[in-house]
């Protein structure tokens, strides 16, 4: 049962809700006031909007079913209405005389058959008309001196309720005074719900480690008891992994754990199905890797409370002064001190095959014990102390272990004291078959379990009556009778999801190997196998969990690829440059493989890339483009270092372009050499005419070489032409030119 967290708002109801609820509590107190001949004419008119659900009846004998000489008998007995009012007749209570004498003929009886019973009406009463959707609670008594309880020997005696057509079916149970105590031993799981992640997560840990919380429920409920915990090793270590992070309330609840004196074993990590895995082909089911995935440097740098306050039997070595200093995956996973090599096989699961491939797990030392129920038995023995082929079997009886989880799950009194009755009537059956020899019997699977469910149903198989605390290695020590298992029970479903994720781990093996340390990867992919193959997890919940699962790994699978697009090449020497994508938050290193087919370019096959984590990363690829024009087909892969295929091979178009460059810079250098060329001899041809004038003093009249190639001058002039000196004789002088300064032209 779960509480809505501190600050939570309360839900409220609609206004319209409210005003329909007082006007219906109203027409009640009117309807309640009229006469009963009045009342039990009038015919309830089911709402509209209800669901059609019928009413129910629980009866359950006060003192878990145990009735001892000299007591008086009371039953309680609630009604729940369905989706209509209910209007109760007179409570009828009956008694057999005749106990049932086994299993079969109890089953019978709980489960409502009543043909063949010989019962007697021992008391009647009455109750008041139960409203749509609320219980109405009365109890039933029979005075210790009534002559229906008188002589009544040792047994378990069917007890019966009716009210017009409801009818509620339980036990009385006789117990046996002065018989020898017979040795009863429980199986506790503690664990928590099933996930797909591979460990809790830290809000997930405060909340279930809370003082109400689911967790902290089943410490409370074995606290003080002999069970046996199977302690899912999954819950420990998601409390280490968070070091200094660890919630303070989880820190506390793994403490009080390894504190309790109860013995222990440590189920599969997460729970998961044992007998499923083998049944996939595994030689020996799955175990976890790694966790260092999990675990952030900075919660382990410093000495972390979540550490060192547990046990850690394999220590890390100290790390230099300022690094993180990590636990061992032993120390993550340690439960204390625990039995070693016992597996508790989802119920019916398990055949001979499977008891055969867990105990060649096991040693001489530490052998393997393989939990079973009494329902796999060939014959039915329940003898707690067996053994298949020589590999101890605790065999857990089946009845008694269901009446106590049907008990555990129920949050209602009656309906819970009524399990618990069935749960004495089914421990007093196996105690007179097994003639007094050691009863198991196990706590199965489940969640949404109360504290007070939990205790109430652990604090019945500690006082059930004829019987006395024992532990299931008190059990298996025990000389043990050889059985025989029939034909268990499989799930084809779930072998096939087993092999397929067996498969999607290696591929992600072989995938991790881009990392410097892969077991970040596949420690966390282990971790989610285990967990999505968890016992808990059935039908289309477990289908559907494992195709969750599995999309996730094809996500993984895709976070490292190449982005690019096409290229246009124009010069012979610029580089490919596409981009490495890394999704992961870890960098990673992979080689960029490049080929083509064609001639006219030339690159370089393989580029190794470190690429950073959770970005994408430019990578240059040096390429020589021939002299040729056209469209280049370039395939590109990654490869991990160790040539395993990463991601999606691409393949883009290279237009190569790289003549047109050759021919360019080709006529860009001619024309800069001509004109360089022709500026040189301009240049050195007026320098050597200048200082052959300047040599000479004077040059000939006459000459009209060209001096600078426009035409000849006379050196006597001023270095005009005949043209331009016939226009200056034309032209009159200048005002404020001086008329001496003149020149005379003939």
């Amino acid at each position: 049962m779960t509480s809505q967290p501190s600050g939570s708002p309360v839900p409220r109801r609609s206004l319209t809700r409210r005003l329909l609820a007082t006007l219906a509590a109203g027409a009640l107190a009117v309807g309640m006031a009229v006469p009963a001949s009045a009342a039990a004419a009038a015919t309830p008119t089911p709402s509209p909007s209800a669901s059609a659900s019928p009413a129910t009846i629980a009866a359950a004998p006060a003192g878990n079913g145990v009735l001892r000489a000299g007591e008086a008998l009371s039953v309680v007995v609630t009604v729940t209405a369905g989706s209509s009012d209910t209007s109760v007749a007179p409570l009828v209570l009956s008694l057999g005389r005749t106990p049932l004498g086994d299993d079969a003929s109890l089953d019978r009886w709980l489960g409502g058959d009543t043909s063949g019973a010989g019962v007697q009406q021992v008391a009647i009463g009455s109750m008041d008309a139960a409203s749509s959707g609320s219980q109405a609670t009365t109890t039933l008594s029979v005075a210790a001196t009534d002559p229906a309880l008188a002589g009544l020997a040792a047994g378990v005696y069917p007890l019966l309720v009716t009210t017009g057509s409801l009818t509620a079916t339980s036990v009385v149970v006789i117990p046996a005074d002065g018989a020898p105590a017979t040795p009863i031993a429980l199986v506790v799981p503690i664990t928590a719900a099933p996930m797909t992640r591979g460990l809790l997560t830290a809000n997930e840990l405060a909340e279930l480690t809370a003082v109400d919380g689911a967790l902290s429920a089943q410490l409370d409920a074995v606290d003080g008891t002999t069970a046996t915990l199977a302690i899912d090793p999954a819950i420990p270590a998601a409390i280490r992994v968070l070091g200094s992070a660890a919630p303070p309330t989880a820190v506390s609840w793994l403490q009080r754990l390894l504190q309790l004196p109860n013995d222990r074993f440590a189920l599969q990590f997460g729970d998961s199905d044992v007998a499923a895995q083998l049944r996939a082909g595994l030689s020996a089911p799955l175990e976890p890797t790694s966790l260092l995935g999990y675990m952030a440097a900075a919660d382990f740098t410093q000495p972390a409370p979540a550490v060192s306050a547990v046990s850690t039997p394999d220590p890390s070595p100290s790390s230099t002064p300022g690094q993180p200093s990590y636990p061992s995956l032993s120390t993550l996973l340690d439960i204390g001190t625990a039995t070693s090599g016992v597996y508790w096989p989802v119920t019916g699961s398990a055949g001979a095959d499977t008891v055969a491939a867990l105990g060649a797990l096991g040693t001489a030392e530490q052998p393997s014990h393989v939990l079973v129920p009494s329902s796999s038995v060939i014959g039915g023995a329940r003898q707690a102390a067996a053994s298949v082929g020589g590999v101890s079997t605790p065999v857990y009886d089946a009845e008694v272990s269901r009446a106590l989880a049907a008990a555990a799950g129920q949050n209602d009194t009656t309906s819970r004291s009524a399990s618990l009755a069935a749960a004495q009537g089914y421990l007093f059956v196996a105690r007179a078959t097994t003639g007094g020899q050691p009863v198991l019997a196990v706590l199965d699977r489940g969640t949404d379990r109360s504290r007070v469910s939990l205790r109430a149903t652990l604090g019945l198989a500690t006082s059930a009556p004829g019987f006395a605390a024992s532990t299931l290695r008190e059990v298996s020590s025990l000389p043990a009778s050889e059985i025989s298992l029939g034909a268990p029970t499989v799930d084809a479903a779930r072998v096939t999801d087993i092999a397929d994720l067996v498969g999607d781990e290696q591929t992600i093996d072989r995938f991790a190997t881009i990392l410097d340390q892969p077991e970040l990867l596949t420690g966390r992919e282990r971790a989610e196998v285990l967990q999505v193959t968890s016992s808990s997890w059935t039908g289309d919940a477990a289908r559907q969990a494992v195709a969750d699962h599995r999309a996730a790994t094809n996500t993984t699978l895709d976070s490292v690829g190449i982005l690019s697009s096409d290229f246009r090449l124009v010069s012979s020497s610029a580089p490919l440059r596409p981009w490495v994508r890394n999704d992961l938050p870890w960098p990673v290193t992979v080689v960029l493989a490049v080929r083509t087919n064609d001639a006219r370019l030339r690159v370089q096959e393989r580029t190794t890339v470190d690429a950073q984590a959770s970005a994408n990363t430019r990578v240059e690829v040096p390429v020589e483009a021939r002299i040729a024009n056209g469209e280049v087909s370039v395939d590109f892969q990654l490869y991990s270092p160790t040539g395993e295929p990463v991601g999606a091979p691409q393949a883009v178009d290279v237009e190569v372009r790289a003549e047109w460059e050759s021919i360019g810079l080709i006529v860009i250098i001619l024309l800069i050499v001509g004109f360089l060329t022709l500026g040189v001899v301009r240049t050195v041809a007026r320098r050597r005419r200048t200082r052959a004038d300047e040599q000479s003093g004077a040059a000939d009249p006459d000459d009209d070489a060209p001096v600078d190639g426009i035409g000849a001058k006379d050196p006597d002039a001023d270095g005009r032409s005949p043209a331009e000196d016939a226009d200056h004789d034309l032209d009159p002088p200048t005002p404020a030119q001086n008329p001496t300064e003149q020149e005379t032209h003939p």
